[in-house]
């Protein structure tokens, strides 16, 4: 892999790590990114539960108003009742993270033009 691609990796494995919603409901076991397709894999042990739970996220980049973000168009899950509450809530929406807000001092010189270059 490239290092642009090692670097959009980072960025959207950081943005996950750190979302404070995510945060909430358990802690992340592991997340495996699938740059070409543009998928997050995401174990999640969820509160109270005793097994890993897999979320897949489907992201881009995109240009919003404070830089370059990260969206995430659909989730889905592999518990049936779950992925029925993600498409229920989800009903067209888009979650957007500005990658200022996420990417710490890792990605601190990554601004304007040089984001729109990586992402």
């Amino acid at each position: 892999m490239s290092l642009l691609g090692n670097i959009r990796d980072r960025v959207v494995e950081s943005v996950i790590r750190k979302n404070e919603t995510v945060q909430r409901f358990g802690s992340i076991q592991d997340v495996f990114i699938d740059s070409e397709s543009r998928i997050a894999n995401v174990k999640i042990l969820l509160r109270g539960e005793s097994q890993d739970t897999l979320f897949r996220a489907y992201y881009s980049f995109e240009d919003g108003d404070k830089g370059t973000e990260l969206v995430f168009d659909k989730l889905t899950c592999d518990r049936t009742w779950i992925n029925e509450a993600l498409k229920m809530f989800m009903d067209g929406r888009r979650l957007n993270f500005p990658i200022a807000d996420y990417s710490g001092e890792a990605f601190a010189g990554i601004t304007g033009k040089f984001a729109k270059i990586l992402f």
